[in-house]
């Protein structure tokens, strides 16, 4: 079984229309939008009238941001000039956040998604043999072959931090955050993707999984031109039940840190795609990206009604933003946060 990653979510957000009323002075606003956390569960009635990106504030507790963050911004045409469209081919720079990792800075090991300007999140299978002199951290690529453009950047780690539970048999708490020692700089063709909302299920969504691993299970070489594939997510209880038949184990069972994606035939992550991104485009804004996990390990590629497993993002949050506050001194609440109206 192989090991593969992926995938965060930003944003910006004016309000200026009054949300939908949930409670006494209560209404619907963005998640991250209020001062306080925790809904106030006696004031409203459930279900609640709120959509799944929102919660419901009371009005006293409301955040209004008028300044837009750039995250998760796409490039849906590419970048650099007209290329022709190739089925599961990313255009040039279309994702600004995926990073290419190069050991010994001339062979391609894995990818990562870039969240802040000094800050990739990758998979921690990925770094279990590394130390911070064994490789670099390529900003701006598209084609593996052609990385001495203006617009590659490359960047060196200063220090590795990858979960301390991770669980190589069962793919559990599979995750890694790489410092830099200088951050990139920020401008096209390279910017963070969004931060995803805690807890928020991604369930009967497609998303996209870019990297540059291998085009199927049988293929020798890694895809050098950056790939892009389109999946389903897959619940929690259809995931296990499918595995249980590939695995022939009826106690297969998800840890928590894991979601589901792919399951159609000739349509997955592959061998190299470890630690890419799987991203979800925001409602109503197919172009603007988060985060939803990082490409973890599979049975095979591509098969049908096999899914592969994605460490989830949005479950692992609370993780990386202690590390970011605690060991890191940078606190989370600069991680880009895309939230908008989802009218």
């Amino acid at each position: 079984m192989w090991r593969r990653v992926i995938f965060i979510r930003c944003c910006f957000w004016t309000l200026t229309e009054t949300g939908a009323p949930c409670g006494l002075q209560m209404e619907c606003v963005p998640q991250g939008l209020c001062k306080t956390s925790a809904w106030n569960q006696n004031a409203i009635s459930w279900p609640s009238p709120c959509q799944r990106s929102e919660s419901c504030c009371h009005s006293s507790q409301k955040l209004v941001i008028g300044a837009p963050l750039n995250c998760g911004k796409s490039n849906p045409n590419g970048l650099g000039g007209t290329v022709e469209e190739v089925v599961d081919q990313a255009k040039p720079n279309e994702f600004p956040w995926t990073v290419a990792l190069m050991q010994n800075l001339i062979n391609f090991f894995g990818a990562g998604t870039l969240v802040t300007e000094n800050i990739v999140i990758t998979a921690a299978h990925l770094m279990l043999d590394k130390t911070i002199n064994d490789f670099g951290i390529i900003g701006g690529a598209w084609d593996l072959k052609q990385l001495a453009g203006k617009t590659i950047q490359w960047r060196t780690a200063t220090r590795i931090v990858s979960h301390p539970d991770f669980n190589k048999m069962t793919g559990a708490n599979n995750i890694a955050l790489i410092v830099l020692e200088t951050s990139f700089v920020m401008k096209p063709p390279i910017g963070p993707i969004c931060w995803p909302t805690s807890g928020v299920s991604f369930d009967r969504e497609r998303c996209l999984v870019a990297g540059w691993g291998r085009p199927d299970f049988l293929a020798k070489n890694y895809s050098y031109k950056q790939k892009k594939i389109d999946l389903p997510i897959v619940s929690r209880s259809d995931c296990e039940s499918l595995l249980r038949r590939t695995a022939f184990v009826q106690s297969f069972q998800l840890d928590p840190t894991i979601l589901c994606a792919g399951g159609e035939r000739g349509r997955d992550a592959c061998i190299g795609d470890g630690g890419s991104p799987l991203m979800c485009p925001i409602p109503g804004h197919p172009a603007i990206y988060e985060l939803v996990g990082i490409v973890n390990s599979g049975f095979s590629c591509g098969l049908e009604n096999v899914p592969a497993l994605y460490t989830n993002i949005s479950h692992m949050r609370p993780w990386i933003e202690k590390q970011l506050n605690d060991e890191l001194n940078k606190p989370y609440k600069t991680f880009p946060i895309y939230n908008i109206s989802y009218d």
